[in-house]
C-alpha cells in the first residue's frame, strides 16, 4: 500500500467487525479463536471494498486508495474494486497504473458496459482518442443517454477529424445539459470546421451568454 488507512475508516471496521463477531458467536455458527479469526479476515475485506467503493463515488480518492489496494491484493479477481481503483489512481495522477488497470478489467470482462465506460472515459481523459473510440462505442449503447460518455465520444471524433460524426454526439450531450457551456463551445468548432458559421455562432453565443450569467450569479 501507498497510503494508510485512515483512522475513522479503521475505527469503523473495528466497531462492525465487533457486532458481526458477537452475532456470529451467539448464533453458534463459529468455534474457537481460530475461526473467529478467519472470519474476521473475510468481514475485514467486506468491510474495506464497501468503503473503498463509498469514497471513490464520493470524490475522496486519496481515502479509498488504500482500501482498495488492500482488498484487490486478496481479491485480485474483483472486478469492481479494480475498476474503482484505477478510476481512483487516474484521479490521484498516476494515470499510466489507472489505465493498465483498467485495461486488465476489460480484457477479463470486456462485455460489461461499466467496465468499458470507466476505461473509455480513462482513455478519453488522457488524450487516447484512437484508443478510446472503440470503446466509448460500446459503452454507448449500454448507456445511450449518458452526458459524459456523449461528450467524450464526439470530443474523440472531433480530435479525430471527424466532426460531422461529432456533431451528433454534442446534440444529444446537450439533449441530456442545455446549458453545459463546454459542449456548447465543442458543438460550435465543430459546426465552423463544417462551414456551417451561423449555427457556430450561435452556438458560442449561447455560451458566452450562460457563462456571464454565471459570474453574476
Amino acid at each position: 500500500m501507498t497510503q494508510k488507512i485512515s483512522f475513522p475508516d479503521a475505527a469503523g471496521l473495528y466497531l462492525e467487525l465487533g457486532s458481526a463477531m458477537l452475532t456470529r458467536v451467539s448464533s453458534k455458527l463459529i468455534s474457537g479463536f481460530q475461526s473467529a479469526f478467519l472470519v474476521g479476515e473475510e468481514t475485514k475485506l467486506d468491510y474495506y471494498r464497501a468503503r473503498g467503493i463509498e469514497h471513490t463515488k464520493a470524490g475522496r480518492y486519496i481515502r479509498a486508495l488504500p482500501l482498495l489496494e488492500l482488498v484487490l491484493e486478496q481479491r485480485p479477481q474483483d472486478l469492481e474494486t479494480t475498476l474503482h481503483l484505477g478510476l481512483c489512481q487516474i484521479k490521484i495522477g498516476r494515470k499510466e497504473e489507472g489505465i493498465k488497470l483498467l485495461e486488465a478489467a476489460y480484457e477479463r470482462d470486456g462485455s460489461n458496459p461499466n467496465t468499458a465506460k470507466v476505461l473509455g472515459l480513462a482513455y478519453a481523459q488522457a488524450g487516447e482518442h484512437e484508443r478510446a473510440l472503440p470503446v466509448l462505442t460500446a459503452a454507448i449503447r449500454a448507456f445511450p443517454e449518458n452526458f459524459g460518455l456523449l461528450y467524450r465520444l464526439g470530443a474523440c471524433l472531433d480530435h479525430l477529424g471527424r466532426p460531422a460524426e461529432a456533431v451528433g454526439y454534442f446534440e444529444r450531450a446537450l439533449a441530456q445539459r442545455p446549458k453545459a457551456v463546454k459542449v456548447l463551445r465543442a458543438l460550435a468548432y465543430a459546426l465552423e470546421q463544417l462551414g456551417e458559421r451561423e449555427r457556430a455562432l450561435a452556438c458560442f453565443k449561447q455560451a458566452d451568454e450562460l457563462e456571464d450569467n454565471e459570474k453574476i450569479a
